[in-house]
């Protein structure tokens, strides 16, 4: 039997277009960030390892999603981009370095920035985003949660 937290993310990822689940994720490990920071600040060593794993989780699921056949180039990058990512965020959560966390938002935000100008961009008649250099995404919440891939079309 789900918990009332589980049961609450379900529900409030449902009907989620596969894109809208991306900026969900980076939302989350943006604002686990933010969460260790506040915790480094205030000498809670403890919890702000515990954000930044949190974080780093979200960062993982983004990297472990990307779809490297379809994706071509632009997942290649991306996947170097996590790759770093992670490797910034272990290396902020094992030295409580604040300066490392607010590098690597600025990191997860202008990526996000770049999800979040899709949601403007037309749609195909399949419901996805197309851009003109091929970058895809669509898709709903089953159907990532069935595949568990992002798919980035290059």
């Amino acid at each position: 039997m789900k918990s009332r937290c589980e049961l609450y993310q379900t529900i409030n990822t449902m009907g989620l277009s596969q894109l809208d689940l991306i900026l969900k994720v980076y939302t989350g490990a943006i604002a686990y960030l933010r969460q260790a920071q506040a915790e480094f600040t205030a000498a809670r060593m403890i919890e702000g390892t515990s954000a930044c794993d949190k974080a780093r989780t979200c960062v993982v699921h983004l990297y472990t999603t990307l779809n490297m056949d379809k994706g071509g180039e632009i997942a290649r990058h991306l996947g170097r981009l996590y790759a770093f990512i992670i490797e910034q965020i272990d290396l902020a959560a094992a030295s409580a370095s604040r300066e490392r966390i607010d590098e690597v938002i600025g990191l997860l935000n202008t990526v996000k920035e770049a999800w979040d100008g899709l949601k403007s961009a037309p749609e195909t008649p399949s419901g996805a985003v197309a851009v003109d250099d091929g970058f895809t995404a669509g898709g709903d919440a089953e159907s990532l949660s069935q595949s568990n891939r992002i798919t980035v079309s290059a």
